[in-house]
């Protein structure tokens, strides 16, 4: 479905879709060691399988870090990585969410934040002022084609 989506974006030559190479199995070990050592669950396997394809994507505010930090190309943008923006997640809101160690920041927007939350085993979209919880998805799939599904 991801593929299909991704094809259809790119497809009309809009070259503000910015896909990063497939993480390696070394990178996706590599990232699920820190989480642990950091007291994070480890990333969900929808998400695994997107990284091993795509190692991050940007396109129009939207954003899923990749394994390590990507700068695009003649511009001043840099696609964060799962570490970086989890340990940033966990200083910002370890007083304003309960369990915040429960959840996995995979990726953000203009208003957004999408996460994992273990306890439940959803993806999730949290408001990025409130953190409240605005859609709910079984599979990250489902998550990502609500997100870009204006565009295809």
């Amino acid at each position: 479905m991801i593929d299909d989506i991704l094809n259809a974006l790119t497809k009309d030559g809009d070259g503000n879709v910015m896909l990063a190479r497939p993480a390696s199995l070394k990178d996706l070990e590599n990232v699920q060691k820190r989480l642990r050592e950091m007291g994070m669950p480890p990333l969900p396997k929808g998400y695994i399988d997107f990284l091993a394809k795509h190692n991050g994507y940007a396109f129009d505010g939207e954003e899923f870090f990749g394994t390590k930090k990507k700068p695009e190309r003649g511009t001043d943008f840099v696609l964060n990585d799962i570490i970086s923006a989890n340990e940033e997640f966990i200083k910002r809101n370890k007083d304003s969410i309960n369990d915040v160690n429960s959840y996995v920041f995979l990726g953000d927007g203009s208003e957004s934040l999408y996460v994992y939350n273990t306890k439940n085993q959803r993806y999730e979209i949290l408001d990025f002022t409130d953190r409240c919880e605005y859609g709910s998805f079984e599979t990250f799939d489902a998550l990502f084609a609500e997100l870009v599904s204006e565009w295809v």
